[in-house]
């Protein structure tokens, strides 16, 4: 991609929503408060399924946030191909309505941008919150584990780490080459695909985060779970054989198994317990792969205190 170096890049941050509660508040804030960026970026927040409250749509008006309400409920990529349209800036970042930003991650991202003009796609580090909740303190060392293989195989440059949460990449090129098709369910690996098709570089960034929840009850993680152990068969549908791009290095993935556990031997124990349970009842392709899934309430209550 050509661009000078010494361009100050413009930014759209857009989110995707299907649940118009007001912790989606909590999300535009903590990206609101992002340091070292242009404060005037441009905002776009693409709701469908739930109405948005008016309290809520007039805090949004105070955080300029661009919203649109689709009457037709649609899927993912149906949304973030709306706020294509409406972009002209440099870059894009999609990301979701359950998550809260590192201060430092807007900056961090556009600055690997402006240094590197080769790299057209990003993710960063996917941070689970602390919680009290058993359930969801087991799945956490579960996504500790994801985070360390996706770190240390190939240089971060994997499946593993690219995260539906946090999509990064240069406006021109998505737009170019970019199928965004309706259908897809597992949004970030085909982002992660894609991308990769059309020889794009891809950049894996450790050092900062979005914060999340992972679901509170075994019933929304089983949903979840069944979603991502059938993705190698749906990206199969779309990329051919790609078997060899699921194959996790045997060292990387031990290493990652016994690291966590001699960091939270108690809860790996609960979480290998959960995750026979999620492989025992996963749920059929027909009954999880449906790109407009049902929402897990638990991983929506973020608050900018609990980071």
């Amino acid at each position: 991609m050509k661009n000078s170096s010494n361009k100050k890049l413009t930014l759209t941050v857009g989110i995707t929503t299907c649940y118009g509660e007001e912790s989606i508040l909590n999300t535009v804030k903590s990206i609101r408060a992002s340091k070292g960026v242009d404060k005037n970026f441009h905002f776009i927040l693409i709701a469908d399924r739930v109405p948005i409250k008016s309290s809520v749509k007039k805090e949004l008006k105070k955080y300029n946030v661009r919203l649109f309400e689709n009457k037709v409920e649609g899927s993912q990529f149906k949304k973030k191909k709306q706020i294509l349209a409406l972009t002209d800036t440099d870059l894009i970042i999609f990301t979701n309505d359950d998550v809260l930003f590192d201060q430092n991650t807007l900056k961090t991202v556009i600055k690997e941008f402006q240094k590197k003009q080769k790299i057209t796609l990003i993710s960063v580090n996917n941070q689970p919150m602390e919680s009290n909740s058993l359930v969801e303190r087991a799945i956490n060392v579960g996504t500790n584990i994801v985070n360390r293989i996706a770190k240390q195989w190939n240089k971060g440059d994997n499946y593993l780490s690219i995260i539906g949460r946090f999509e990064a990449t240069r406006t021109i090129w998505i737009k170019r080459y970019f199928q965004l098709k309706d259908d897809v369910v597992s949004s970030d690996q085909y982002m992660y695909f894609e991308n990769k098709k059309y020889g794009g570089v891809y950049k894996y960034l450790p050092t900062v985060s979005v914060y999340f929840r992972n679901p509170q009850s075994l019933k929304e993680h089983l949903r979840k779970s069944s979603r991502f152990q059938h993705a190698k068969a749906e990206m199969s549908k779309y990329f051919g054989y790609i078997s060899s791009e699921y194959k996790i290095p045997r060292l990387i993935f031990f290493k990652a198994i016994i690291g966590e556990f001699l960091s939270n031997p108690i809860f790996f124990i609960f979480y290998i317990m959960i995750s026979l349970y999620t492989r025992f009842f996963r749920l059929p392709p027909k009954e999880s792969l449906n790109p407009n899934w049902q929402v897990d309430t638990s991983t929506k209550k973020v608050l900018i205190d609990s980071k």
